[in-house]
């Protein structure tokens, strides 16, 4: 019993801690430094969300199937790891600092 709590309570914190620190760090390196501050508050607002409903999907225990919890960190990690797959490459760019860098970088020059 205790060995499968210790699994479960290593995947879900592991995985979204993980993702949400790799999509953190996305996030500041590709917003341009006007509108960092901005982008990064959204992307912390995000991240409190997701630890407002963890003690909610703890307490499904009780109500539903023990996997759905589970299925659903999962899918939200998913989720998470694709998103971050597809974000560019930024290695040896200079971190853009204007909103016209960024539609450059993309390869829309206005």
């Amino acid at each position: 019993c205790f060995y499968l709590y210790l699994r479960t309570f290593l995947v879900v914190v592991v995985s979204t801690q993980s993702t949400g620190a790799v999509f953190y760090l996305f996030t500041g390196e590709l917003a341009p430094t006007s509108h960092r501050g901005m982008v990064l508050s959204l992307s912390s607002s995000s991240a409190r969300v997701g630890s407002f409903i963890g003690p909610y999907m703890s307490l499904m225990y009780n109500v539903a199937d023990r996997r759905v919890p589970l299925v659903v960190f999962a899918v939200l990690t998913a989720l998470c790891g694709t998103a971050v797959w597809f974000q560019p490459d930024t290695t040896g760019r200079r971190i853009p600092e204007t909103p016209k860098d960024v539609e450059r970088y993309a390869g829309r020059v206005m």
